[in-house]
């Protein structure tokens, strides 16, 4: 399966169509991180001097990191919504960033007394990764090439001094077993894809022998398939995630088959172990921990971190396109309805303990409110949004910024880009929300528009308008949590079921419409019972300045099992305590012949509320998942208490 959309250059998607036009939540979410964040200039420009001022350098920091994230998202946005304004900026910003480099090709936010350790290469990864994603949407040749000069010399400098007879990768960061900095894997195989020039293939060939972690080779336990990711002995999620997503795309260069193999069974596991009722990973702030299992056990005020969110999904589309698996897309949809768009600060709440990131009284005293237009964390029992600001560092003016913020905003373009997918038999439509594209088909101009109400409701019409005779197979996503659903088409369309998919035959003439009806009742989860205690990593101890793993055991406790999710369509829904009914109140549903008893609310805005009736007679709301608690102060709950 692969993107029909554009020219593949590299491993980076042109998922420009020649009009795609999607409603609802989505929309709302682009303009919203458009219009709040993407487009402040002042932003980029502070973010940018970070490699001037090379702040990072005390405490060995990572507000390199900060621009090469936005960028990656902001070019992915710009895919689809087109913004001249938009895109101006950004060809400002790397215009700035190319003019930060020094005569030898260094880029840093580190000086160089103390360069290739902490979060430097890291933070150098994420500017290979910024320039490439732009280069994609850049309009200028001239300009074009100007990056590949910037990114080779960026890169020259790094192999200078990192690989074979010279420092260590896994050595060159004193965090998580090196995988932070062994995570410049994929944009080294994406600057082969773009230059052709063998060294930076050679580069991330040393990388992949070298394991990913300090003493650890992750890509052969993921490849043996003995243990769960958890086990692995390195279980930063985010950081490791990035590392299996550079092996795939150096399999996708090389061929070679176990690392294929290695990385969908990761992607396998992950889902397997790790991942939540909101479609995030890791209760242990920022780890994995086993989280399928330990969900409901309380870790602490953090858990659920954006970032993980986001480079979940990005893993996760990966390998859709990779395998045709639609178990990656309905990851995809779960991350994106909950957790996803429940982090979007809609409502411009402010962090309340902000303060506590910054223990330097010199630091508080000139802290200066700064907008995230993302939250880090999401609760899952009774909590509040707004928690903490992950990853937050001042930037030289008082105001602050963090990492999850500037992560985000790439989920709306993995969004967008893989709602409709090329197939070797024709074409997938894996998303529903409102919305339409056209495009250039075997000579045909093509439209795929749905029309209904999705994810309020699971009645949807699929249109496709043609304007020559086609003949392709249409294939529909067909979501795991359906139990039933109906379909009917005027032109009686032959189709067959296989593998999380209709697949639709014939001939495709003028406006053709399937309508599909999903079933929608409540479904119930209880969390999952513990066969054996769980064992998870912590990294509460070090060792000649390594951070270690240490094995710990949880054991199950009862009060784990006090509590009941449920779901409608891909919504988790969640109690607010704003609602009436407490959060942390006891919850029960009357349920009638198997079925749990609710009324759907009509809302005048994208709210989903029901109304529900306990055992006692009692009636109480729940709300999606994404739209409660986003005063950030309000208690919520995904995991309901039954005691």
């Amino acid at each position: 399966m692969e993107f029909f959309r554009g020219e593949k250059k590299g491993n980076i998607q042109n998922t420009f169509v020649k009009q795609q036009k999607i409603n609802g939540e989505f929309i709302k979410a682009a303009q919203f991180i458009e219009n709040e964040q993407l487009l402040d200039e002042s932003l980029w420009v502070k973010f940018v001097d970070q490699y001037r001022i090379q702040p990072d350098s005390p405490t060995l920091a990572w507000r390199g990191e900060f621009w090469g994230k936005m960028m990656r998202g902001a070019a992915s946005v710009y895919s689809y919504t087109r913004s001249e304004r938009l895109y101006s900026v950004l060809e400002s910003t790397v215009i700035d960033m190319i003019s930060t480099q020094e005569e030898d090709g260094r880029v840093s936010s580190y000086s160089r007394d103390v360069e290739l350790t902490g979060w430097d290469l890291w933070c150098r990864k994420y500017v290979i990764l910024g320039m490439l994603y732009f280069y994609d949407i850049c309009k200028s040749e001239e300009l074009k090439e100007k990056i590949l000069v910037f990114l080779k010399a960026h890169a020259d400098y790094i192999l200078k001094y990192i690989g074979e007879g010279k420092k260590d990768i896994t050595r060159a960061s004193t965090s998580w077993f090196g995988i932070n900095s062994s995570s410049i894997l994929e944009p080294m195989v994406w600057l082969y894809k773009y230059t052709g020039e063998k060294r930076y293939l050679d580069f991330a060939a040393y990388i992949v022998e070298r394991g990913g972690a300090d003493r650890i080779n992750v890509f052969e336990l993921a490849y043996e398939n003995k243990l769960l990711p958890y086990q692995y002995g390195v279980s930063k999620a985010y950081e490791l995630i990035s590392c299996f997503e550079g092996l795939i795309a150096y399999y996708q260069v090389t061929g070679i088959e176990k690392y294929r193999v290695a990385a969908i069974n990761f992607g396998k596991a992950i889902l397997k172990s790790e991942e939540s009722i909101i479609g995030s990973l890791g209760i242990t702030h920022e780890l994995l921990d086993h989280t399928a299992m330990t969900q409901t056990s309380q870790r602490g005020e953090i858990k659920q971190e954006t970032c993980v969110t986001v480079t979940w999904m990005k893993y996760c589309a990966t390998l859709y396109r990779l395998t045709g698996e639609t178990c990656f897309a309905d990851a995809i949809e779960k991350s994106f309805y909950n957790a996803y768009l429940g982090s979007l600060n809609t409502n411009h709440s402010e962090c309340a303990f902000i303060n506590k990131r910054f223990s330097d009284p010199a630091e508080a005293a000139i802290l200066k409110k700064s907008f995230m237009p993302f939250d880090s964390y999401s609760p899952l029992t009774p909590g509040i949004r707004g928690k903490a600001v992950g990853g937050s560092q001042m930037l030289g003016d008082g105001s602050y910024y963090g990492c999850c913020a500037c992560i985000g905003s790439v989920g709306i373009g993995i969004y967008a880009s893989h709602r409709l997918l090329k197939t070797e038999n024709g074409i997938t439509l894996s998303f529903f929300d409102n919305g339409e594209e056209q495009f250039e088909y075997n000579g045909a101009s093509l439209k795929i528009s749905v029309d209904g109400d999705y994810p309020k409701c699971g009645d949807i019409k699929v249109k496709v308008s043609t304007d020559k005779k086609l003949d392709f197979a249409l294939n529909i996503r067909i979501p795991a949590w359906v139990k039933t659903f109906n379909v009917h088409s005027d032109k009686k369309y032959e189709y067959k079921k296989a593998q999380g998919i209709l697949v639709f035959f014939g001939d495709w003439t003028g406006e053709d419409e399937i309508s599909l009806s999903f079933d929608m009742s409540i479904r119930k989860q209880l969390p999952k019972s513990w066969d054996t205690d769980v064992v998870y990593t912590d990294t509460s101890g070090s060792s000649g300045g390594y951070h270690y793993a240490t094995a710990k055991t949880i054991y199950h406790k009862p009060e784990y099992d006090d509590y009941v999710a449920l779901f409608r369509g891909p919504i988790t829904l969640a109690a607010d305590s704003s609602l009436g009914k407490s959060a942390e109140s006891v919850f029960d549903f009357r349920e009638k012949d198997g079925e749990i008893e609710h009324t759907v609310l009509d809302t005048d805005d994208s709210v989903i509320k029901l109304s529900f009736t306990s055992e006692n007679g009692e009636k109480f709301n729940l709300i999606d998942y994404s739209s409660a608690g986003k005063d950030w102060r309000t208690t919520i709950a995904a995991w309901l208490p039954t005691k």
